[in-house]
């Protein structure tokens, strides 16, 4: 799995990150990706200094493309500078190309460029005015006997419309960025793990809780039981800025946004379909002359290779084309969808996430057959390697290992929440059936 450079990808997230005054080594919470370390770190005292947290802002719907269906084209996540004890924040971009402005052409940069509510991404003061819970249920799994369902909970900080918005879009602009969310098939559990997150954001803030019990006001908020076991130091924000998790649609997915995805390869692929094309040509040119020569043996020979090389090259040409085209601002590393996960799943040129039951790698994996996810040294990189009955794959490649082991507790967080309960599966009994028989057939 090759590791694309990230330079510029930080050199933009170090440019969104002093825009907030804030630097790219400083601590960071994602409550997305590590809701215990957030949750303790926003119920702790502190010593005055400003909080960055990193939300996700609110997608659209889901999208359609003839016989296949995909979820929400993704948004970049934003960056939040919080205070203690007060609603105003000011709220920037993940990242900023050059003099701070967005890097252009995509659903990504429009996201961006949207949720910091100004037109040169820059940014902008906001003011929070609650933060509300929303539950939702759906499948456990896509089993057709299984009836249970999931309950998923989530936190969303809601903001007031940006100051200097035209009043009638100040009318329609409040904006909410989606801070925590967990799923589990008994709803205790995800509603405590949010709420560990959601009561000491509001406190922070000194803005109203919305919980489906009701509405707690600012100095009234109750504290809620923090999560265990104590989680590891937090990322700093340049280590945590590049992977980010979220709900989009159905599916929880986990993206690289340092990756450009399909569109890191069009050039390669371009050249190499005009080199086959070349090659082809003058093969085509050489069957000509044979065919003239009465050499039908050499001519078929030839033409046999010539038509190879031009379908190869058409081939390149036509996947190039399309990873041209590919507006999104990221790739997805895997997705985890009801009792299953995709490892590289494959997109729509917005790069929203196609919702059939496979991806790059092959078909979707149970998430009962997962084993474990680990972090495994590959060279002087480390990857995050998630060990199934299929074998081991390497989803994720970094070069710290604080940082896979950062994501390798999201993914196994992820895979668990997705698993349908129980003991092993009817195919999993049927393969340890037969591999306990093949012994006994070699004796």
């Amino acid at each position: 799995m090759p590791e694309p450079s990230t330079a510029a990808f930080d050199a933009e997230v170090a440019r969104a990150l002093r825009s907030l005054e804030a630097d790219s080594a400083v601590p960071a919470l994602d409550p997305l990706g590590d809701p215990a370390g957030a949750a303790r770190a926003l119920s702790a005292e502190g010593d005055g200094a400003p909080l960055l947290l990193r939300a996700a802002p609110e997608l659209g719907a889901p999208q359609r493309d003839k016989d296949a269906r995909f979820g929400p084209a993704p948004r970049d996540p934003v960056w939040l500078r919080i205070e203690r004890g007060a609603s105003a924040l000011r709220l920037a971009p993940m990242r900023l190309a050059g003099a701070g402005r967005p890097r252009s052409g995509t659903a990504g940069a429009a996201g961006a460029g949207e949720a910091a509510g100004a037109g040169d991404g820059a940014a902008e003061p906001r003011d929070a005015v609650r933060v509300e819970l929303t539950s939702a249920q759906g499948p456990c799994c896509s089993a057709p006997s299984c009836t249970r369902e999931r309950t998923h909970v989530a936190a969303w900080l809601v903001l007031a419309p940006p100051p200097r918005s035209p009043a009638p879009a100040r009318a329609v602009a409040a904006q909410r960025l989606l801070v925590a969310e967990a799923q589990d098939l008994d709803p205790g559990p995800a509603e405590a793990l949010v709420e560990s997150v959601a009561a000491p954001l509001a406190a922070a803030l000194r803005v109203p809780l919305v919980t489906a019990r009701g509405t707690e006001p600012p100095g009234a908020i109750a504290p809620r039981p923090l999560p265990e076991p104590a989680p590891a130091p937090a990322l700093t924000a340049a280590a945590l800025a590049r992977f980010a998790i979220r709900t989009e649609g159905e599916l929880l997915v986990l993206r690289d946004h340092a990756s450009q995805g399909p569109r890191g390869s069009a050039t390669r692929n371009a050249l190499i379909g005009a080199v086959l094309l070349v090659a082809a040509l003058a093969l085509w040119v050489q069957v000509m002359r044979s065919a003239s020569a009465g050499d039908s043996g050499i001519a078929i020979g030839v033409g046999s290779a010539a038509a190879l090389l031009s379908l190869a090259g058409y081939a390149f040409l036509g996947v190039a084309r399309f990873s041209s085209r590919y507006a999104a601002r990221s790739a997805p590393v895997a997705s985890f969808g009801p009792g299953r996960f995709v490892v590289a799943p494959w997109v729509s040129r917005t790069g929203a996430i196609d919702l059939r039951p496979e991806g790059r790698l092959g078909a979707a994996i149970s998430a009962g057959e997962v084993h474990a996810v680990r972090v495994q040294s590959r060279g002087d990189r480390f990857a995050v390697e998630i060990d199934t009955d299929h074998g081991p794959i390497d989803a994720l490649l970094t070069d710290r290992e604080d940082v896979a082991r950062y994501w390798r507790d999201a993914m196994d967080r992820a895979v668990a929440s997705v698993r349908h309960p129980g003991g092993p599966s009817a195919k999993q009994r049927l393969r340890a059936r037969s591999q306990a028989q093949q012994p006994a057939a070699a004796s």
